[in-house]
């Protein structure tokens, strides 16, 4: 009988085998060319209805043997993750992290899966093998953590739990698995690593144990780092995640309610504010609290393990890793791990809470599914290109939705900038939202302020949810709708006057072409007023410089990723273009068309109805050049030509409605005028004009993508800005951008010469508040420098030095210069009586990256404007630039114009460049009697004052940091930063509050490019105080562990005790003594090291005694206690025997430095010597 059961059962497992494969092997195809390509949720969502089908199909035979559906998809998932082992282990990886993120199958089940993918041996469901091999410990993520953090030597107690792995006794989740495979791999996974381009990264871990131990000290800390955060984010998700169960109701921040009687119920959703606001103070706390901690451990494991170079952060570095756009990425591609681990923890928040960028992607996936090891090992680009990406995921209930909008409203910059509106919406703790519409793509709801007896109190205001877009571009908007305008507006109040205010600095001689181009792109034209929205402050300001507008109000503010972002209403009369065309005929652009084109019709226009109509007049002219330009625009293939052609023959009859009239006259005048004289540097300037208004409105600019774009709703239009573009040398294609939409891009060198127009001749970029600036306006600087051309000619001989000409161009734009080499200095200067000259001429050295300032002068009867731009302006300068002006130097030289030392200088400066940050005092930074001098020198009294008041915000003290000499009688004064001072800048850059490391980062980036400059001493005693001033309270005595070699013999240092004391001698004496209790080779021992001021220099003196009490003796003890110091410092102390047998053990203030860098000592040595100074 046991013998046919076992006849029967061979037959059933022969029967299911045969049907298991065929199938795998039908699916193993599919499911991996789906991964080849990253679609791994795709490939995993393949293989569970593959299995799914087998199962349907045979289930009498899975039944019979003991196989359920879910064990054959977990049998499909290994088999496919064999395969793809085989030629991609990474990949195999991805893909079972996918399967379990997708809930196919369970963590534990993919990491017991990619173990034994590890260890080659996938059991195959015909012979049922257990997952987990008898006797092999799983560690988990946290495990491995806190087994790691509590050793004195992480690095090596992880090599011994790698050797563990690869010996199949242990298993390791992520990050730890990834780390094992790039510190301890297995031969396999080393020449998996080392193939085809891999083999140049990893080649450098294979010869330097150094980037092994930096990779492994960066990813420590950042998963330290990221655990702080990462509880509080939980915290935030569970109280916004309304329909988990395990969530208490009064935990929610949304609750949803109904209030009233039958038939009169309403439905009304109650947002907590107070807890919200908690929450996101909680969030943006731990999220701080994060950064610190990766700041502070990444800054311990450096000085400790010498890593400074591959653990040092650059914070600016990191957050414009964080910001970059695709082609930007590679830019990164040699940044330490330091600063990737800070731009990872960054770049992650933004991340979660919505702010998607490519280095979020990557953030997002590798810390929580792949690894962050992987993350920290790869360049950016290849770390973006490897992480699967995550759908977006938008709120799916209302209450999700309400949290959402109201969340937002706490977000930075938003909830900074506008924080009076944030506090009054939210005054009084909690919102009743009531749902007054409902639609299939949008919600409304009346604002109302739930008072503590119950009672609603109407805030004016309603919020409005809509969903924008279809398919993959949908989005979600949250927008406040103010129906008591007045009430709300008063909020604004302070922007509305700041915008007004700096719009007043726009001079521009000419409005209309500005204007035309505003008109034409973001200001309508209706029933006779202007209008245009925008929640732009510098739109407001540009455009107000131009229009005056008369009324200005905020009708809603929009709930974004960014914070709260006001809208703004702006109109103004007609009569204000009508105004601006008056003028421009009279001696602007339309009469320079109108006497110089031979369009003297044109100068009876008088208003925008008049221009209208002299537009279509002359619409036959604009058709014909349509025609003859046609041939040099490329057209995109879902763009239908022929059906534009008939549109724009059909716009003369238009004309007469302002919204397409408003559209259309900017590019027809270009085009006549293009048509009627040509492109030259005057035609180019009024092109230049009216492109930037189009821009600045309807148009986009990046650098990185080297790409200029104008966006239209009309299909005629956009092929006629085409045309346009064109007739003036710029190549452009227009293509369909969406439904009902077009748009014209330009790219490459093209992009880049019309950026360079769009700066050159619009509107001049405004300074000031962050808000204020044209950021399309800083993208075309970038991208328009690339359009320069730069040369030199006519060298000659001036007294006491030499002279020539330096020519600089865009296109047909030229601007000549004169270059001097006399006395100590290289000049640049530049005047004339022309003032639209001269501010060409200012924009073009700012597109080569010097800034300058224009002076004016007054000459008889005329007005000169002149700038002036010296050797370490020019040195700021692109590369280009100072090349070129090297190559004046060096012919200078070998014609013996000018002396050879001298020229060696500015060459040395000009090949160099300098690093000159706006807004900065230029400090000197020399050596004096071998000390550093860091210094500012100026006759300005409020200069100095200026200066004062900054570093005191930053958080130094007169006398302590730095010293002040205020100027008297028109002589110099001078603040000087002293030696502690720039220590502890050093310090506030790592350690300080937001504010205070933003700060302190660009002064020390600052000074140690002017320490640069002045030469290798400089740079190198610079380097080292910064250096000391990062590590002070770096580092812990906790569990301190160190051998180290005295006198020729080795000594164990463990640090087992410690306290602090601040006292004063009997004779007055302000003493600080350091208590260690340690055990130094065994013997436990209690030191005290007491330090004080000599009498008469003030300079730091330290000492201690040998014990004769103390194992050993004398000799003994003060070897020890040698030895102890020697650990702690890495300097070891004099050692002084008198006369009487007493030992002295003698330490001097850099001893004292280095004591300070453990986090126990600091504080109270700061306090001793601000006590002590003098």
């Amino acid at each position: 009988m046991w013998l046919r059961r076992g006849e029967a059962t061979a037959a059933l497992y022969s029967v299911y085998s045969g049907l298991y494969s065929e199938a795998v092997v039908s699916s193993i195809a599919s499911a991996v060319a789906l991964v080849e390509v990253g679609r791994f949720r795709e490939a995993v969502q393949y293989v569970q209805k593959a299995a799914k089908a087998l199962y349907e199909a045979a289930r009498e035979v899975f039944e019979q043997v003991k196989v359920s559906l879910q064990r054959l998809v977990e049998l499909f998932v290994e088999a496919i993750a064999r395969v793809l082992a085989w030629f991609d282990e990474h990949k195999a990886y991805l893909f079972l992290m996918a399967a379990a993120a997708a809930g196919v199958i369970a963590l534990s089940v993919a990491l017991n899966i990619w173990g034994l993918v590890e260890l080659e041996k996938l059991a195959y469901a015909a012979s049922l093998t257990p997952f987990i091999p008898a006797g092999v410990k799983e560690y988990s993520r946290e495990e491995v953590f806190n087994m790691l953090k509590n050793e004195s030597d992480p690095y090596e107690k992880f090599r011994e739990i790698a050797k563990a792995a690869n010996a199949g006794k242990v298993k390791l989740a992520e990050p730890w698995e990834s780390l094992r495979v790039l510190i301890m791999p297995k031969r396999s996974e080393e020449d998996r690593l080392m193939w085809g381009g891999g083999a140049k990264l990893y080649s450098k871990y294979r010869k330097d144990e150094k980037y092994k131990r930096a990779l492994f000290y960066a990813t420590l800390a950042l998963e330290e780092a990221f655990g702080v955060y990462r509880s509080a984010l939980r915290k935030l998700e569970e109280a916004f995640d309304v329909h988990r169960k395990d969530v208490e109701k009064h935990e929610k921040v949304v609750q949803r309610m109904d209030v009233g009687e039958e038939p009169f119920k309403q439905v009304v959703y109650v947002a907590d504010l107070g807890r919200l606001r908690w929450l996101a103070k909680e969030e943006e706390e731990a999220f701080e609290n994060a950064l610190s901690t990766l700041r502070r451990k990444l800054n311990e494991y450096a000085v400790r393990y010498d890593l400074e170079d591959l653990l040092n952060v650059e914070e600016s570095v990191a957050r414009k890793l964080v910001e970059a756009k695709e082609p930007e990425l590679s830019e990164f591609k040699d940044v330490s791990f330091g600063t990737k681990a800070f731009a990872a923890l960054i770049a992650y928040r933004e991340y979660a809470l919505g702010r998607r960028s490519l280095y979020g992607t990557a953030a997002w996936h590798w810390l929580e599914v792949g690894g962050s090891a992987w993350l920290l090992y790869y360049a950016p680009t290849t770390a973006y290109n490897k992480a699967e990406r995550a759908e977006a995921v938008r709120p799916a209930t209302v209450e999700e939705m309400v949290a959402e909008t109201l969340r937002r409203l706490f977000l930075k910059p938003g909830v900074e900038h506008y924080s009076r509106f944030v506090e009054e919406l939210t005054k009084g703790g909690r919102l009743a939202l009531m749902l007054e519409d409902k639609s299939v793509l949008s919600y409304m709801f009346k604002l109302y302020r739930l008072e503590e007896d119950g009672g609603l109190v109407d805030l004016g205001m309603r919020l409005w949810i809509s969903k924008v877009g279809e398919g993959e571009r949908a989005s979600i908007t949250y927008a406040l709708i103010f129906d008591d305008v007045e009430r709300w507006q008063g909020f604004f109040k302070q922007e509305l006057e700041a915008a007004v205010k700096v719009g007043g600095r726009l001079s521009v001689e000419d409005l209309f072409p500005y204007a035309l181009g505003w008109v034409a792109s973001d200001v309508a034209i209706s029933e006779g007023l202007l209008q245009m929205g925008t929640s732009h402050l510098w739109q407001l300001a540009e455009t107000h410089a131009l229009f005056n507008w008369s009324n200005i109000t905020v009708i809603r503010v929009n709930s974004t990723l960014e914070g709260p972002k006001p809208q703004f209403l702006v109109h103004t009369s007609l009569e204000k273009l009508n105004e601006i065309i008056k003028r421009s005929v009279e001696g602007g652009w339309l009469y320079m068309l109108g006497t110089k084109a031979g369009l003297k019709d044109l100068i009876d226009v008088k208003s925008w109805e008049g221009l209208k109509q002299w537009i279509a007049d002359h619409w036959n002219e604009v058709i014909n050049a349509v025609e003859r330009w046609l041939k040099d625009v490329e057209i995109g293939p879902d763009f239908d030509l022929a059906k534009a052609l008939r549109e724009l023959k059909d716009l003369k009859n238009k004309l007469g409605d302002d919204k397409t009239a408003r559209e259309v006259i900017a590019p027809t005048l270009l085009l006549i005028q293009a048509e009627r004289l040509g492109v030259n540097e005057e035609t180019l300037r009024y092109f230049g004009a009216v492109i930037s208004g189009a821009i600045d409105g309807d148009g986009y600019v990046s650098a990185a993508r080297r790409m200029v774009g104008l966006a239209s709703g009309e299909r005629g239009i956009a092929l006629l800005w085409a045309i346009v573009l064109a007739a003036y040398g710029v190549k452009a294609k227009v293509e369909k951008s969406g439904r009902g939409a077009f748009q014209v891009v330009v790219s490459g060198g093209d992009a880049a010469k019309l950026a360079a127009l769009y700066f050159l001749y619009g509107a001049p970029l405004l300074k000031g508040n962050e808000r204020i600036i044209n950021h399309k306006l800083v993208e075309a600087i970038k991208l328009g420098a690339e359009a320069l051309n730069i040369r030199w000619e006519r060298l000659r001989e001036i007294k006491g030095g030499a002279a020539a000409d330096l020519i600089i161009s865009a296109g047909s734009v030229v601007v000549k210069y004169n270059i001097y080499l006399y006395h100590s200095e290289i000049q640049l200067l530049f005047s004339s009586t022309n003032r639209s000259h001269v501010e060409l001429a200012v924009r073009l050295l700012e597109l080569v990256g010097v800034s300058v300032e224009v002076n004016v002068k007054k000459r008889k009867n005329k007005i000169e404007w002149q700038f002036a731009a010296t050797t370490n302006m020019l040195a700021t300068g692109r590369e280009e630039l100072r090349k070129t002006i090297a190559k004046i130097v060096e012919e200078a030289r070998n014609k013996r114009l000018i002396d050879a030392d001298k020229a060696k200088r500015w060459l040395e400066k000009l090949e160099r460049g300098l690093t000159l940050m706006e807004g900065w005092p230029k400090y000197y930074v020399g050596l004096v009697h071998g000390a550093l001098e860091v210094i500012y020198h100026s006759t300005d009294p409020n200069s100095i004052r200026r200066e004062v008041q900054w570093l005191k915000k930053m958080g130094l003290e007169e006398w302590r940091h730095f010293t002040v000499k205020m100027p008297e009688d028109g002589g110099i004064g001078y603040v000087r930063i002293l030696k502690e001072g720039l220590a502890y800048i050093a310090w506030l850059s790592v350690y300080g509050n937001k504010e205070q490391r933003r700060l302190a980062e660009a002064f020390i980036e600052l000074i140690l490019l002017r320490a640069e400059d002045a030469g290798t001493e400089v740079r190198k005693k610079a380097k080292e105080i910064v250096e000391k001033g990062k590590e002070w309270s770096s580092l812990t005595l906790e569990r301190f562990e160190k051998k180290v070699e005295v006198n020729g013999r080795e000594y164990m240092v463990k640090v087992l005790g410690w306290s602090t004391e601040l006292e004063e001698s009997q004779r007055g004496k302000k003493l600080l003594r350091l208590k260690i209790t340690a055990e130094v080779n065994g013997v436990r021992s209690d030191y005290t090291i007491t330090f004080s001021r000599h009498k008469t220099n003030n300079k730091v003196e330290g000492f201690a005694y040998a014990r004769a009490d103390a194992p050993g003796g004398r000799e003994a003890d003060a070897e020890r206690l040698a030895a102890l110091i020697k650990a702690l410092t890495g300097k070891e102390p004099r050692i002084r025997r008198k006369s009487d047998g007493v030992i002295v053990i003698a330490c001097s203030r850099a001893h004292l430095d280095c004591f300070a860098r453990y986090a126990e000592f600091a504080g109270a040595i700061e306090e001793w010597l601000k006590e002590t100074s003098r």
